[in-house]
């Protein structure tokens, strides 16, 4: 029967079952590779042809990276930050060249904690 298809050539491109079950997405096709010497290949035309393939930003993109930037989470932390230096100086509390060494402690002991997870 297979062999009556393709003598017909009622060949169906479809892909079967288990290489659906394996790849759903397609990731793992053949594609063709260049194989040409690098002396042959006009770089210019490659670079060119990969650079109109790059999105350009748009309004969605910029939307959507305006409203992190301003989000509460962030604005927040920075209220309480220039509030607590305004604090600290009125009362004459703050002592820079004691709370920057105390924020590098901070920042490297955060950078190994963080690495650790």
């Amino acid at each position: 029967m297979v062999k009556e298809q393709i003598k017909l050539e009622n060949i169906d491109e479809k892909r079967d079952t288990l290489d659906e079950i394996e790849d759903p997405y397609e990731l793992y096709e053949n594609f063709e590779v260049d194989e040409r010497l690098a002396d042959e290949l006009d770089i210019k035309a490659i670079v060119k042809e990969e650079k109109k393939k790059i999105k350009i930003l748009n309004i969605k993109d910029i939307k959507k990276g305006s409203r992190a930037g301003v989000s509460l989470f962030r604005l927040v932390p920075y209220l309480f930050l220039v509030l607590g230096f305004i604090a600290l100086r009125n009362n004459e509390l703050l002592d820079i060249y004691i709370y920057l060494p105390s924020l590098l402690v901070g920042i490297v002991a955060g950078y190994f904690f963080a690495k650790e997870l």
